[in-house]
């Protein structure tokens, strides 16, 4: 049997179209050229596919069935055209990605729609936890890449570069009354702060906890939740939360002298393994990350 793909083509745009006319726009071909592949397919297989009407094409039952597994075959077709070019691109076959929770935003998940888009043979995982859990994936290979919060702690083993930058404030509960109020570090004290707890695992809670008083969370949106609903305050980073901010869910607060300086600002970083070659993936990836600005 000599079935060609350019006949297969023809008879799955034919059905999806519901004419002969419609597949040959779709296929940039000549009507009576679309119509006499699938005559031809017909005469391979020795099976009517279709009733032909004076105004319309009835697919048979024995043509549905075929239009199932020819399908099968153009998208396998398909997905070979992609794989080819990926080739070209220097893409891999898959891909995975582990982010920092805390950076999580709307413009990452632009990112890993453009790279699905740009890479649509790769398969792509994502990821997401806190920065040691982060580093640990890509130390094991378990993850490709990883964005994560910049911790200063370099690890032999990984290459790093920075990624994006970004504003980090004081957010408080409404429940504390804080809203736009300059606040000292005295007064600080007294209040109970929910603290990032990868900055205790890392030995720098001394640098991030200001409160007599800390509860640490590994999850940003649990933080967020307990601003909402308990008398705690927390730095957080100000893209994150801007929504929550306008909709008075948490108050903004400054601490001292704050409020006309510029807010603290951090930066996040890109890592992956020192034996794992940058691939284009992950080339786009880190080109990508670089454009974002939260600062």
């Amino acid at each position: 049997m000599a079935v060609t793909l350019e006949q297969l083509n023809a008879f799955v745009e034919t059905v999806k179209t519901g004419s002969f006319k419609q597949a040959s726009y779709r296929l940039g071909k000549h009507t009576s050229t679309v119509s006499g592949l699938v005559a031809a397919l017909e005469s391979e297989v020795g099976i009517e596919l279709f009733v032909r009407k004076p105004r319309s094409l009835l697919l048979t039952t024995k043509g549905d069935e075929l239009f199932q597994a020819a399908q099968a075959v153009v998208r396998e077709s398909e997905f070979f055209d992609l794989k080819v070019d990926s080739l070209y691109q220097n893409a891999p076959s898959s891909m995975t990605i582990a982010f920092d929770s805390m950076l999580s935003s709307p413009q990452l998940s632009d990112i890993f729609a453009a790279i699905i888009d740009k890479y649509p043979s790769v398969s792509l995982k994502l990821l997401s936890g806190d920065p040691l859990q982060i580093r640990s994936w890509v130390l094991s290979h378990q993850a490709d890449i990883a964005l994560t919060v910049n911790t200063f702690h370099r690890h032999q083993e990984l290459k790093a570069v920075e990624g994006f930058r970004y504003d980090v404030v004081a957010v408080a509960s409404p429940l504390l009354g804080l809203k736009e109020q300059k606040i000292s570090l005295d007064e600080l004290r007294g209040k109970t702060q929910v603290s990032a707890y990868f900055m205790k695992q890392l030995g720098q809670e001394n640098t991030h906890d200001y409160s007599n008083r800390v509860i640490y969370s590994n999850s940003f949106h649990e933080t967020l939740s307990l601003l909402k609903s308990a008398p705690v305050w927390a730095w957080m980073p100000l893209f994150m939360l801007q929504e929550s901010i306008d909709s008075q869910q948490v108050d903004r607060f400054y601490v001292s002298e704050e409020k006309h300086q510029r807010a603290n600002t951090w930066s996040s970083e890109l890592i992956w393994h020192n034996n794992k070659p940058k691939d284009a993936v992950i080339e786009y990836f880190i080109n990508q990350v670089n454009d974002l600005n939260y600062s």
